[in-house]
């Protein structure tokens, strides 16, 4: 979630109600978490009011006629005593399987403030037709108070091949942390300490996703700004390391903490400003999840998936 003075715009963009790789019909959306499939049916969930998930039977046509994970207007009491000023806009939520229940991991705060916080809602179903549907919040993973904490939004999870889990998050400010979390309770891991990723010092770091392929991790990142429709500088970026809590390093070696990032998709002719990585493993594909800013509709935000691929041990995105 992107520098957060200037998310106004991403407010009204996420407010909008068709992709690449095939796809129509589908909705605008800002900061798209991983997709993951329950039974029959892809679901993702992205920045707007209440946390509406998107959903699709073949990953080309989506729809949004399913209800919100907060009904408007109604959130944990939690949040209010946290965030003061918080209205029910939520940012950049992520969404794993584990411990048979949904996960949905999300940001709340304010503009222009950095006092920030990542909860966490639990579901055994994401299809509001099930009778194993409902949504249990599970309260505050972390916070942010001041610009030298990682501010407490974009999270980002990974289930390591071992069964552990972690979760990166961060912006602006004090960069992207990674923490391991408690695999029973979805909170940080008692005894477990954060670890700077990458950015810092106010630099343009977030929307980080850490996945694993073979014996290494990547961390994806994003510089630039977002939030600004056509004048959107976002970029992804991606670093690698045999460590979930790194240190990370580019091609030539660099760390991300110290100005490193390799640079993996830019904007190029229509598709402006591309970012928030998300990873859907379909057998051997690789199928990544982003958004961009659309320059034939006025710079709206929409949603595209890309195969991933990997050449020496590094990942390749292309808008070919």
């Amino acid at each position: 979630m992107k520098p957060i003075y200037t998310y106004l715009l991403a407010w009204l963009l996420s407010c909008n109600t068709s992709f690449l790789f095939a796809q129509s019909e589908h909705p605008y959306v800002h900061d798209p978490s991983a997709i993951i499939k329950n039974e029959d049916t892809y679901w993702y969930f992205s920045t707007g009011w209440g946390i509406t998930p998107a959903f699709s039977k073949d990953l080309k046509h989506w729809e949004t006629k399913t209800p919100s994970i907060f009904k408007k207007g109604e959130h944990p009491a939690w949040i209010d005593s946290t965030i003061k000023g918080f209205k029910g806009h939520f940012w950049a939520p992520d969404v794993i399987f584990m411990n048979g229940k949904y996960h949905v991991y999300y940001s709340c705060s304010t503009f222009g403030s950095p006092t920030s916080a990542i909860g966490l809602v639990t579901s055994s179903s994401l299809n509001p037709d099930s009778r194993n549907y409902g949504w249990t919040d599970q309260g505050m993973v972390v916070k942010s108070q001041e610009k030298k904490d990682f501010n407490a939004i974009d999270p980002s999870i990974l289930k390591d091949d071992d069964g552990r889990v972690y979760m990166v998050y961060g912006s602006f400010h004090a960069g992207i942390a990674g923490v391991e979390l408690d695999t029973l309770t979805g909170k940080i891991k008692a005894g477990s300490t954060l670890s700077k990723l990458a950015g810092g010092r106010e630099s343009d770091w977030e929307a980080s996703c850490l996945i694993r392929e073979g014996k290494y991790y990547y961390l994806f990142v994003n510089n630039g700004l977002c939030c600004k429709g056509l004048n959107s500088t976002y970029y992804i970026v991606v670093g690698r390391s045999e460590n979930p809590l790194g240190p990370f390093v580019d091609q030539s070696g660099r760390k991300l903490t110290e100005g490193g990032g390799t640079a993996l998709l830019r904007s190029q002719g229509d598709k402006l400003g591309p970012g928030h990585v998300g990873l859907l493993r379909e057998g051997k594909k690789l199928i990544t999840s982003i958004h961009y800013y659309d320059a034939t509709e006025d710079g709206k935000s929409k949603l595209t998936l890309i195969n991933m691929k990997f050449k020496n041990g590094w990942p390749v995105l292309s808008w070919e």
